[in-house]
């Protein structure tokens, strides 16, 4: 039998180093897993309770590819009132996830050979939808000592004519940073000068310590050229329910719907009725879970910062800390698998999330402050072995 051929995007694609550092720990006793970015979190009984009734009254069957409209015409009102903008049931999408989203709109928006900026560090799965999609990813690296925030002129310079999208991720995906209200404006006008779409990926927006974001949607005339993502999955600790959302110009949002329709034909029906009840749930349950995030965050930055050779700038939201470990080994990989055999401590090679960030590590606070000081100690205990350069 002859070799089946295999796509090539494909075959060049990298298997997950999030995924696969967990694969690694498999069979390891006493593990600590600090690579996952799931809340701990059990979802609200108030969610749960009420998606598992509304499927006990049928609501199992397939929604519109749109998405439920009970839930459209409700994220429409709280859209509408959050932004100060129109935002009309046309102009949203729910998806299977935030990646059903990405998917969708690389899918509709890239040409073979278009490019999207991406600013980096930044989430690894960017780019295998891009490529999917037959597109060019052309990373914008950002600085440790400017607290990994872009700088709107190496945006500028990195457009070319193939330039169809600006990507951002705020708060990021893995340094927790936030950009700030003027760096926004900026990139408005890059993307209005250029005629480029932005693709705001804003699932952490929620999970913040320094007050709520701004998104770059809300620039003059940018809701006419911005898809924001979003997802309920980090916000209400409803990872497995696999729900996610976007809106733009009805435009855009139209033809993505093409994309949905082909490729998962709805999201889960019973998610969605659990998204449903999650936009009506206590503000006040978010906000502590919230603080609970902070809590652990500042419980790592405070142990890091206290360990030589270790440099890190505190997240503003998200509830992940990216740590420069380059004194002490600039191999990321070989650190990680390292400190796994040594400590059984999880933790992700910052490699993972772009060239640039070779010599960093990711740690999500994802587990209770307990766990947390456990891994510490741990980690503290393989730099007092293991020394650094």
């Amino acid at each position: 039998m002859n070799a089946i051929r295999l796509s090539k995007t494909v075959q060049n694609l990298k298997y997950s180093v999030i995924r696969e550092m967990g694969q690694l720990a498999q069979g390891m006793p006493d593990v600590i897993n600090l690579s996952i970015g799931e809340p701990d979190f059990p979802t609200p009984p108030q969610i749960t309770t009420r998606a598992f009734d509304d499927a006990q009254n049928g609501c199992t069957h397939y929604t519109p590819s749109q998405g439920d409209p009970e839930l459209v015409k409700k994220l429409a009102d709280i859209l509408s009132s959050k932004t100060g903008l129109s935002v009309t049931p046309p102009m949203i999408l729910i998806t299977h996830g935030a990646m059903g989203a990405l998917t969708a709109a690389f899918r509709t928006l890239l040409e073979p050979g278009d490019e999207v900026l991406l600013m980096e560090p930044h989430f690894p799965d960017y780019l295998a939808h891009i490529a999917f999609a037959r597109g060019c990813a052309v990373p914008v690296e950002t600085r440790f000592d400017q607290g990994f925030i872009p700088d709107p002129n190496a945006i500028e310079v990195a457009v070319t004519p193939r330039t169809r999208i600006i990507l951002l991720n705020s708060p990021n995906n893995p340094t927790g940073s936030i950009m700030p209200a003027d760096l926004l404006d900026k990139i408005a006008d890059i993307a209005r000068r250029h005629n480029l779409v932005v693709i705001s990926d804003e699932v952490y927006d929620r999970i913040t310590f320094t007050g709520s974001p701004e998104s770059i949607y809300t620039r003059p005339g940018m809701d006419r050229q911005t898809l924001v993502v979003k997802s309920f999955s980090k916000t209400f600790a409803m990872t497995g329910w696999r729900v996610g959302f976007c809106y733009g110009p009805e435009a855009l949002i139209s033809q993505m719907l093409k994309v949905v329709n082909y490729s998962t034909a709805c999201a889960s029906s019973v998610g969605q009725r659990a998204a449903i009840a999650a936009l009506d749930l206590d503000s006040r349950i978010i906000e502590q879970m919230t603080t609970t995030f902070e809590q652990r965050v500042n419980l790592v930055c405070d142990r890091l910062t206290a360990m030589p050779g270790i440099r890190l700038v505190r997240p503003s939201g998200s509830f992940y800390v990216f740590a420069d470990i380059d004194c002490i080994h600039p191999d990321s990989r070989k650190f990680a698998i390292s400190l796994l055999n040594s400590e059984q401590v999880v933790v992700v090679p910052g490699y993972a999330f772009g060239n640039s960030c070779e010599g960093c590590i990711r740690i999500a606070c994802t587990l209770p402050r307990g766990r947390l000081n456990q891994a510490m100690d741990r980690l503290q205990r393989y730099l007092m072995n293991h020394g650094g350069k």
